[in-house]
């Protein structure tokens, strides 16, 4: 009798099912976007910088937004255009942004080497940073900020190969 029974909810646990399928769901979906962009930028500390310059973008959503992009660009302060920084760089986004710039700043006659780590909050192509200018040569140049929050935007310029509204 106990094997019959042993048996028999057996079977019927095979035949149970918890969750039957549901012809509403769908995968979910996602997208990735490959741009090259247009980089924008204001960043603000003791003096206030402007920030343009080309960035390569890769950004989009699956179970999470994400974005990602590496530029080259340019600062300038605003109140003393003769005080420009170069700069490569590159952030990640997700919700939460984080990132790296290396900077040479310059006036035409002395210049300093800058390295700026990121963090902060960033969706897609948009981050808004804390940075601190970490100075490696020429400590004491004037002009330049040590705390600074940075706003960014990428606008696009051209979609890349592998950009999923390309197709």
């Amino acid at each position: 009798m106990k094997s019959l029974l042993a048996a028999y909810l057996l079977l019927l646990s095979a035949l149970i099912q918890a969750q039957p399928a549901d012809s509403a769901w769908a995968p979910m979906a996602s997208s990735r976007h490959v741009e090259l962009c247009l980089l924008t930028g204001y960043a603000q500390g003791r003096c206030g910088f402007g920030e343009l310059g080309i960035s390569a973008n890769v950004w989009g959503s699956a179970h999470h937004p994400f974005g990602a992009a590496a530029y080259v660009a340019t600062e300038l302060r605003l109140d003393r255009t003769e005080l420009i920084g170069p700069k490569i760089g590159m952030f990640l986004t997700g919700g939460f942004a984080m990132g790296a710039q290396a900077i040479y700043y310059t006036d035409g006659s002395e210049g300093a080497l800058v390295f700026r780590p990121e963090y902060g909050l960033g969706l897609f192509k948009f981050k808004l940073t804390y940075g601190y200018n970490l100075r490696i040569t020429n400590k004491d140049m004037p002009g330049l900020n040590s705390h600074l929050l940075n706003a960014t935007y990428c606008f696009r310029l051209k979609r890349l190969r592998g950009d999923d509204a390309r197709r």
